[in-house]
């Protein structure tokens, strides 16, 4: 079990040691999920695409109406000195994810805690099992995707339930309306055909940070980038497929549903790629924490 004890969190102007940190329970944050929220973490202890990250916050903060009653200059600030407190209790190879959470009530949270490398570390060995859930993805023209909160990522969550009923070591990958090919428990996916990646529309889904960070390296590597719809039954036509996300990092799939992915020859390409970017070999993070 990864511990976070030591570490500090920012609750509403102060400073408070994580295990500790609370807001009220009448908070439209806690009562009704009327939060927005994003997330970003460090590589070898340093934090990457920040602003990125900070940028998206804004669009949920316009969308949905919720003020961050902090300016990004104080945020930024806040987040420098949490860094300073926390990382000093890292150990090797252990790293940060850090969460910025924002409620109709006013109430401000920013806290890290140590990336559990565990729970990706096996699929980094051996891949990464998807199968599609019964329950598909809320349609864009009801709810935005672009805005990060947490209801709409309970969706998610119970798309993920409904695959841990038959493969506990699996996830999911939802489907749009239209039966094409939509987004996993907090990730992207790409599949890759002859050196090109397809991937779902931005309109579609939450256009993920490290999925812009991908489509950007793809370029520097000559490959092509197709934002398309992707039909279920297209995926049998792929040689290769990956998920993106903060805690995911780029991680290659093996199958989806009865389609087995055999090849990885530009998912390591683009593996290497971002390692070089963040200055860290992601991989060797990942497996470093195998049980």
């Amino acid at each position: 079990m990864i511990s976070n004890k030591n570490l500090v969190a920012y609750v509403n102007g102060k400073y408070v040691l994580l295990e500790k940190a609370s807001i009220s329970i009448l908070d439209l944050g806690f009562t009704n999920s009327e939060m927005i929220y994003d997330t970003f973490r460090t590589f070898n202890k340093v934090p990457y695409f920040v602003d990125e990250h900070l940028e998206r916050l804004k669009y949920s903060s316009q969308y949905a109406g919720i003020k961050i009653n902090i300016s990004i200059p104080k945020i930024k600030k806040i987040i420098n000195l949490l860094l300073k407190k926390n990382l000093k209790f890292l150990k090797k190879d252990e790293d940060l994810w850090c969460f910025l959470r924002f409620t109709r009530s006013g109430s401000a949270v920013i806290e890290m805690r140590k990336i559990n490398f565990s729970n990706y570390a096996p699929f980094y060995k051996n891949g990464l099992r998807l199968h599609v859930p019964k329950l598909k993805r809320i349609p864009p023209e009801y709810l935005d995707p672009r805005f990060k909160n947490s209801s709409s990522y309970f969706t998610l969550s119970l798309a993920r339930e409904e695959i841990w009923k038959f493969d506990r070591k699996a996830n999911a990958i939802l489907l749009d309306k239209n039966n094409n090919i939509n987004e996993g428990y907090g990730f992207n996916i790409f599949f890759i055909k002859n050196k090109t990646l397809y991937t779902p529309k931005s309109k579609y889904v939450l256009p993920g940070i490290t999925r812009k960070k991908v489509i950007e390296m793809s370029k520097k590597l000559k490959m092509k980038t197709l934002e398309k719809n992707i039909s279920l039954k297209e995926v049998k036509l792929f040689d290769e497929c990956f998920v993106t996300a903060t805690g995911w990092g780029i991680c290659s799939v093996k199958s989806l549903n009865k389609k087995k992915f055999k090849e990885q020859k530009y998912t390591k390409q683009i593996q290497q790629s971002f390692s070089k970017h963040v200055e860290l070999n992601i991989i060797n993070q990942y497996l470093s924490f195998l049980k």
